[in-house]
């Protein structure tokens, strides 16, 4: 009875290792797509908004406009970017200018990207339907996966590769964790109840 015991504790311990590392993962690489510059008004512009709103907004809109504002490091929705504009195959250009790669929805896909990992991290970390989340952040590693390899003859074989091979490990990860899912414990919404369901109607 106490080796069983011993044996389901270990397994839960596992359970959270895998969990919380993959949690983790998705919080700090969604939140560092918010990482970038902020471009906010100036004293003087803050103050000249004041005096004459109207006058303000007309200067906003002429050239030599960029006066008015600072720029600075920091997180926001301001320098919310998933991928660059142009430049390098892995950029908004580069993803529409690909035939295997439908156009209207790359922007999109960039917009959801950083928000869907820091929530499935989250989902994760606090326990909210792990075995669902599991498998949500297997379909966004996929979809990852997608971009690396319709993008194979642009990039350097070495970096699709070694891209190919990391989201190959994410995706091992996420298995063994959905397999060690029975021993997943301290859950704010477990979704067992879901499981049973869908089993039942096999």
């Amino acid at each position: 009875m106490d080796d069983k015991c011993n044996c389901t504790f270990t397994y839960t311990l596992a359970a959270w290792l895998l969990r919380f590392w993959l949690g983790t993962r998705g919080v700090i690489t969604g939140l560092v797509k918010f990482y970038g510059d902020k471009k906010t008004l100036t004293a003087e512009a803050l103050e000249l908004k004041k005096e004459d709103p109207a006058g303000f907004a007309e200067m906003l809109s002429a050239p030599g406009s960029d006066a008015f504002y600072e720029v600075t490091k920091g997180f926001g929705f301001s320098a919310y970017k998933a991928m660059p504009a142009d430049g390098i195959p892995m950029s908004v250009a580069g993803f529409k200018a690909n035939p295997l790669m439908p156009s209207f929805m790359v922007e999109p896909y960039a917009w959801v990207l950083g928000p869907a990992l820091v929530l499935t991290g989250l989902a994760l970390i606090f326990g909210f339907c792990s075995r669902l989340t599991l498998f949500v952040s297997g379909l966004l590693y996929i979809s990852l996966t997608y971009g690396f390899l319709i993008l194979e003859k642009q990039l350097l074989p070495a970096d699709c590769t070694l891209g190919v091979a990391s989201l190959a490990v994410h995706m091992l990860l996420i298995v063994a964790a959905l397999m060690l899912s029975d021993y997943n414990k301290l859950q704010l919404l477990d979704d067992k109840k879901i499981c049973k369901l869908l089993c039942k109607n096999k």
